[in-house]
């Protein structure tokens, strides 16, 4: 027997409000999360998270109370050049490729002779060659992910900011190739040009162009220049780039492409360009010798020069894009390294190490590094110091 259930009117049951004492927590909860929010955007200019930030990423690492952690050996040798790859230590020379975390794990130690070697990094990926042989790897996440053989000699590499890869060889009957590979390694163009001498290449931050530095002759006088090739509209036989940039006789030490434009360091000038080769500004330091520079930092131009060739009176100088002068620190100590990265610009000297902001105000400084000859700053401005065959990471405070 099938009954029947009768649905009933029932009233709902009465909510309760909260109590009066969770309702004033509540608000002055809200309250205080909107007054920090507000604080935070008044004051994102001033404030300084990257502490932060080190000390979350090194939180495991055992340090003094000075922010020295423990020190760790390292292979150096010949030309040896010290960077930094991912937060990890890069050493290149003419023995070899090794990457050292923080903590001096070695994560690679690939075994190498180079005559002249040659790296350059984006954020956690390196190529490494030889210059004017055949060797030339790259390093993503710790570990060898592409080798290049029997392509002739190479003239130089370079990493562009979507991870694509330059290569730029010498080729019998042409005055330069330039291969470009895109972020996975497999090849989209080969240029070859008899007009003139490739020295080197840079793809475009979207990966879509190639900027190609150039030497030859015009009106019988050295000349420099900066073309621009489209990937997808070049013809291999006839190749005709979308724009030029002409440098006179200022011969290109190190050039950056990033989403801002075009950065050339030389010899006696910085330049700056926008997307279309148009020149955007210029600082000049002609009646000077460079002995130092860096492009690591953000959008900037780090010089350092001196009157004379030889002796320790230098002058460190910051400019912007526009060539306008950011800061100026005159030394009469000898500088030993001079490293960028960021926001940040770190000066070694056998006395002490001093961290910078953008503008050269004073962020930190450590003293007591008389065993340190060389500086690689990170982003979030810790840095590797480094003496003969020994380094370790340096935290400010």
């Amino acid at each position: 027997m099938i009954r029947e259930v009768k649905k009933t009117d029932q009233e709902p049951p009465k909510r309760r409000r909260p109590h009066l004492l969770v309702r004033l927590i509540a608000s002055v909860v809200t309250l205080a999360l909107a007054a920090l929010a507000v604080f935070l955007v008044v004051n994102r200019d001033r404030l300084n998270f990257d502490a932060l930030r080190r000390w979350y990423t090194y939180r495991t690492l055992a340090k003094s109370d000075t922010g020295v952690c423990e020190s760790f050996s390292y292979q150096g040798g010949q030309s040896l050049t010290l960077t930094a790859c991912g937060g990890d230590l890069l050493s290149v020379s003419q023995t070899g490729v090794r990457l050292y975390s923080p903590g001096g794990v070695a994560y690679v130690e690939d075994t190498v002779t180079m005559a002249h070697p040659v790296c350059q990094v984006n954020k956690d990926t390196a190529v490494v060659y030889d210059a004017g042989g055949t060797f030339l790897a790259v390093y993503r996440d710790r570990a060898q992910v592409f080798t290049l053989e029997n392509n002739g000699t190479i003239l130089s590499a370079r990493l562009g900011v979507n991870g694509s890869l330059s290569v730029v060889t010498r080729s019998s009957g042409y005055k330069g190739v330039v291969t470009v590979y895109n972020s996975s390694f497999s090849p989209l163009l080969d240029l070859r040009l008899s007009s003139s001498f490739a020295l080197d290449a840079v793809t475009s931050p979207d990966g879509r162009d190639v900027l190609v530095v150039t030497a030859g002759a015009q009106e019988h006088l050295f000349n420099c220049t900066l073309a621009r090739y489209t990937i997808a509209d070049i013809d291999p036989e006839n190749p005709v780039p979308s724009a030029v940039w002409s440098l006179g006789n200022r011969l290109p030490l190190d050039v950056v492409w990033d989403a801002n434009g075009v950065r050339v360091m030389a010899e006696y000038a910085a330049l700056a360009a926008d997307n279309a080769l148009q020149q955007t500004g210029e600082a000049d330091w002609s009646d000077r010798y460079l002995k130092r520079y860096s492009l690591g930092c953000s959008d900037s131009f780090a010089i350092l020069t001196g009157k004379y060739q030889s002796g320790s009176q230098t002058t460190l100088e910051v400019f912007d894009r526009s060539g306008t002068l950011l800061g100026s620190l005159e030394s009469s100590r000898p500088i030993l390294d001079l490293s960028a990265a960021g926001k940040y610009i770190a000066v070694l000297t056998a006395q002490q190490l001093d961290i910078y902001t953008r503008d050269l105000e004073l962020y930190a400084t450590v003293e007591n590094t008389s065993s340190a000859s060389r500086v690689v700053l990170l982003e979030n401005g810790s840095a590797f110091l480094a003496g003969q065959d020994t380094a370790w990471l340096q935290l400010p405070n």
